[in-house]
């Protein structure tokens, strides 16, 4: 949950359980009260008449070809430049969502190898901005001409600067083949509110590497589109130098995590969520494809120097790399979230799950049956507790209204009639809002089963707004977020060893090795650069 996330909006209307991603972005569920409504050389001489009938002829049809190619250029330059605003518009709104991951360094780094790869593409001219977004889902994607972004998560699975170039080739090649721009702008900016969704199928980090990263680089743009790409990308990658293989290496990367997810859910007797298996079925470069994209770039033999492939420069570039929420997002650890930035801290029973998404905190029981959200706001600071709460829940059937102090901080509480996401919107909804500094903290809470108008959990809901407080100065150190460390192995190194320290309550071992790219049984080789979780 991000302190700069979900300010008001005169466009946004009632508040919805699960609330909304962004201000100009369609609803995730319908599950408030009530829905919102979101040339030529002209040679100069005295021809006969018949040579001048000719040569005007030729004139006309000559004028008429450079009208022609003039307009037809001139399209080009429209189409490209209205492509160009609608994705800087796009920008805008997507650093907002996601925020911009806070490490220069980094940053640099990727753009430099975004560059390299950018200048090998038929739009070497144009200006190329590549963006590490502050969000750890696995993921790489376009909006067009020419921004190309990568979620942090992704580069904790990558393993080497070829692995990333290509990557950032197949990105590039969308933009350069023309591939359907609205429709991915679309689907970007409707997929910032995605992950609040995840909830209802109990899809993390995993789920992610199987499905969501799947999607990213499958489903955007559709199957025929996508395999344009990696052709396309693989040549400038190829062309910048690096070792074509590793496009295949990252469909590998994919694959483990779309195993794991299948074998994660036989065991857990459910179906895995997975999108039909897709990098199973999906073709990777094979030794044709990259034997014709060496021959595009005529480097059958090879660059003089040899194949970049850059491992350790890779992984030393992301060294410290935040691993699962960032400190802008809070932490947290066990049942309970610590905020620096917002100075607070906020616990969940010990059994619920809590998921820290991009623009809520979420926390739910083991079989789902019961849900709490928390988002933040800003308040007009002439309208008291009461009557924000009523101003985002205009329109609604309230009932139970009473103001409440809790901790120091003013506010109020009251049950709608109907809202909750557990029952398609016809439960009650416990809401309660509390002030601290200029924010309102705003709690929503609902349970599968109610009794007369109210939540069968509306006491715990009570009881999990009180636990709202400051930070202690002893507990910062506890908002500092896990990190990714580069360390080289032994003969005696065991992978195993480290995976009491993964931030993950199941398959922390799994996790691991999937990182690592030795998911599920590949042995970590003596002098190996390996990454473990601190």
């Amino acid at each position: 949950m991000r302190p700069d996330r979900f300010r008001p909006s005169a466009r946004q209307g009632a508040l919805s359980f699960l609330g909304r991603a962004h201000p100009d972005l369609p609803e995730l569920l319908l599950a408030s009260s009530r829905q919102n409504g979101r040339g030529f050389l002209d040679r100069r001489m005295k021809p006969s008449r018949a040579l001048a009938t000719l040569f005007v002829a030729m004139t006309v049809a000559l004028a008429s070809l450079q009208l022609d190619a003039q307009s037809s250029s001139r399209k080009q330059t429209e189409r490209k430049s209205q492509e160009s605003s609608s994705s800087r518009k796009a920008h805008e709104k997507i650093l907002k969502a996601y925020g911009v991951y806070e490490n220069q360094a980094l940053q640099d780094y990727v753009s430099e190898i975004g560059q390299r790869v950018a200048r090998q593409s038929s739009l070497a001219d144009q200006e190329w901005k590549f963006v590490v977004l502050d969000d750890d889902s696995i993921n790489a994607f376009t909006t067009g001409c020419c921004y190309v972004y990568l979620h942090r998560g992704l580069l904790i699975h990558l393993n080497s600067e070829a692995e990333l170039a290509s990557v950032l080739g197949h990105e590039v090649a969308h933009v350069t083949a023309k591939h359907p721009q609205k429709r991915m702008t679309r689907g970007v900016l409707a997929s910032l509110a995605a992950a609040a969704a995840a909830i209802y199928t109990g899809s993390g980090a995993v789920a992610d590497l199987a499905n969501l990263g799947a999607t990213a680089w499958m489903r955007g743009y559709g199957r025929e589109n996508e395999l344009e790409a990696d052709r396309i990308g693989l040549q400038y990658s190829v062309r910048a130098g690096y070792r074509p293989e590793a496009m295949g290496e990252v469909f590998d990367m994919f694959r483990r995590g779309e195993r794991f997810e299948i074998d994660r859910a036989r065991a857990e007797g459910r179906e895995p969520r997975v999108y039909h298996g897709m990098f199973s079925s999906h073709p990777a470069p094979d030794a044709r494809a990259v034997q014709a994209a060496k021959a595009a770039a005529n480097l059958e033999a090879g660059p003089e120097g040899g194949w970049v492939d850059n491992r350790e420069r890779y992984m030393k570039a992301i060294d410290g790399l935040t691993y699962g929420s960032s400190r802008a997002q809070g932490i947290v650890r066990g049942n309970r979230l610590y905020h620096a930035e917002l100075g607070i801290t906020v616990a969940f029973p010990k059994a619920w799950t809590v998921e820290n998404q991009r623009d809520a905190l979420i926390a739910y029981t083991p079989s789902k049956d019961t849900l709490m959200q928390i988002t933040l706001r800003d308040y007009p600071p002439t309208m008291g507790p009461r009557e924000f709460l009523f101003s985002q829940l205009r329109g609604a059937t309230l009932s139970g209204g009473e103001p409440i102090q809790i901790n120091g901080m003013e506010g109020y509480t009251a049950r709608t009639t109907s809202g909750s996401p557990l029952d398609n919107g016809a439960g009650p909804v416990r809401w309660v809002v509390l002030y601290r500094g200029k924010s309102a903290y705003l709690f929503a809470g609902a349970s599968r089963s109610s009794r007369g108008a109210v939540p069968e959990a509306d006491g715990l809901f009570l009881s999990v707004a009180e636990t709202l407080r400051a930070l202690k100065p002893s507990e910062y150190p506890l908002a500092e977020p896990y990190r990714l460390r580069i360390r080289t192995s032994t003969a005696d190194t065991r992978l195993e060893d480290y995976a009491d320290d993964m931030p993950v309550e199941k398959y922390p071992r799994e996790e691991l090795m999937l990182i690592n790219g030795l998911y599920p049984n590949r042995k970590l080789q003596p002098g190996t650069l390996y990454k473990v979780v601190e």
